[in-house]
């Protein structure tokens, strides 16, 4: 896993400049196809070395990992818009890429050994089994939530408070938060209570704080309630991730490969699904669909007890 995500970190700094520069649409479906892969294989590889991090130190690490995501995305966001301005589009995007690729032949010089998990990929394409389509049912609802309170919050409280795009957008900037603040906590109280218990009451919380932002009376509480939503939603991927790994000890990359599947289809999903219930009643109304997911997984929490095991 170590080589496959230094090899697939700098397939996508690579790739990046395929849609962006593609002539044609052909040229552009192609190259967001081969930046797809690179993104997914990246992803894989990554959490599978995580996991090997986590069997290393016989403790809890994959929420941390996910917390340098969302730190990432928020970094990105804002050095992206600060070099658009600065440079230009022309050169905005060598920038990021370059940067990206030093960054990523730093930090693999960190990696474990590659004899680690060497061998334990699996042969076979990842298609989900009965160990892991479980897991991967509650990831792909956890996903599917991450993806259409991130899509559809900052619209929701533009259209029903009638306030100004910039406000309204700090509804996705207030869960992002929340998600990051829960991810760098969640390896502590997941070692103290374990991964049932943590999914559990983060999946409740999730629906708490997202039904309170559709239901409160002003944007403020609105904001609080998605920042509660994110705290809650934030861990919930990260330990499914890491149950579905060791569902498969002997392939755990496989196993990682079927849950994060699932769960990337949710994520692309839950926004259309959303958008299609708007039409028939509210895109306040049709954001409760999350809330009833998030319940779904606390229900069905206990299938992931395999990511206490190390």
């Amino acid at each position: 896993s170590a080589r496959l995500t230094w090899i697939m970190g700098l397939s996508f700094c690579v790739c990046l400049f395929g849609p962006s520069f593609a002539p044609s649409l052909p040229l552009f479906m192609l190259s967001g196809l081969a930046l797809g892969a690179s993104v997914g294989s990246m992803d894989v590889a990554m959490n599978a070395h995580g996991l090997a991090v986590e069997k290393a130190l016989r403790r809890p690490v994959m929420s941390g990992l996910h917390g340098g995501f969302s730190v990432g995305a928020a970094v990105g966001t804002i050095g992206g818009a600060i070099l658009l301005r600065a440079v230009g589009p022309e050169l905005q995007l060598p920038l990021i890429a370059a940067f990206c690729a030093v960054g990523i032949l730093v930090c693999a010089r960190f990696f474990l050994p590659a004899s680690v998990d060497k061998g334990l990929s699996g042969s076979h394409f990842a298609m989900p089994t009965k160990a892991t389509i479980g897991l991967g049912a509650l990831c792909f609802l956890a996903l599917m939530i991450e993806g259409s309170v991130a899509d559809w919050a900052a619209i929701m409280l533009q259209d029903r408070f009638v306030i100004a795009a910039s406000t309204a957008a700090m509804a996705f900037g207030f869960y992002q938060a929340g998600m990051a603040l829960s991810r760098f906590t969640g390896d502590m109280l997941r070692q103290r209570y374990g991964a049932v218990r943590i999914v559990a009451v983060s999946s409740v919380l999730t629906a708490v704080g997202t039904a309170a932002a559709l239901l409160l009376p002003s944007v403020p509480l609105s904001l609080i309630g998605f920042f509660v939503g994110g705290i809650g939603i934030g861990n919930v991927a990260p330990v499914l991730f890491a149950g579905g790994g060791r569902l498969e000890p002997d392939a755990p990359g496989r196993g990682i490969a079927a849950v994060t599947s699932m769960g990337y289809s949710g994520f692309l999903a839950g926004p259309p699904l959303i958008g299609i219930l708007a039409d028939y009643s509210s895109l306040q109304a049709s954001l409760f669909v999350t809330v009833a997911a998030a319940l779904i997984i606390a229900v069905y929490a206990r299938m992931v007890q395999a990511a206490d095991t190390y």
